[in-house]
């Protein structure tokens, strides 16, 4: 699975130029950068325009049911297999209706005991931003009340630098995929064709793509989201 993340690029716009994205000021002011991400925060994500072109807006980890179901507490799915992601009810309607990109730089998983859980930092070699495949729903935000797109994460089987960590990891997508994606089931086309051609994307990201470091054991901690979390101790591996 996919519990937490980073997108530790100081400058908003940096981000958007690295992924050749448009940006609305008011998100930009809004950002900072992130070095553990967790469930129900409100983070960048990657969108497709009525123009064709990707934009950069904010949504919420956690795709709820819909409001139209009656649950005194629905459950928060913050992650969706993607082999499966058409079938079960909520996922399907999802994926069908609001697919986006969301914007990262790395995800941790863990190794060790429950006393002793290490966090592994996986990220590019280069450092650059990579875009999770997410799907959405419509929602509103349970503290303001605004309206804003819930997302949760797919997944798929680890590549061979993720696989002696976790037996999941996120949908990593690459160029055009990211755009085919993003963007609306085209005029003229059937959803179920068109759904059925994305699918392809759905896989590992190459080995190559991939690094895995260590990181501190201050990430396996929501509360701490400072540069701090990805400097492993200098003795633990020494």
């Amino acid at each position: 699975m996919c519990g937490r993340y980073t997108l530790t690029t100081n400058d908003y716009a940096s981000v958007a130029d690295a992924l050749e994205a448009s940006y609305d000021e008011a998100d930009a002011q809004a950002y900072r950068p992130r070095f553990n991400v967790a469930p129900t925060d409100v983070v960048p994500v990657l969108r497709g325009g009525p123009d064709g072109r990707r934009h950069l807006e904010r949504a919420m980890w956690g795709l709820v049911a819909p409001p139209d179901r009656e649950l005194a507490r629905p459950p928060i799915q913050i992650n969706a297999r993607a082999e499966t992601v058409g079938e079960r009810a909520l996922f399907r309607h999802a994926f069908a209706r609001v697919r986006l990109g969301v914007v990262a730089d790395g995800f941790y998983e863990w190794t060790g005991t429950r006393k002793a859980r290490q966090p592994i930092w996986f990220h590019r070699p280069d450092g650059r931003p990579f875009v999770f495949a997410a799907i959405a729903t419509p929602a509103r935000h349970p503290g303001t009340g605004a309206e804003i797109l819930r997302f949760a994460i797919l997944t798929t089987t680890p590549n061979h630098v993720v696989e002696g960590v976790h037996d999941r990891m996120p949908v990593i997508l690459e160029g055009a995929d990211v755009d085919a994606w993003i963007r609306d089931v085209p005029p003229g086309v059937e959803a179920a064709t068109w759904l059925d051609g994305l699918r392809p994307s759905l896989r590992p990201a190459p080995d190559a793509a991939l690094v895995g470091t260590p990181a501190s054991p201050r990430a396996n901690d929501v509360r701490n989201d400072d540069p701090a979390c990805l400097v492993a101790s200098p003795t633990l591996f020494a």
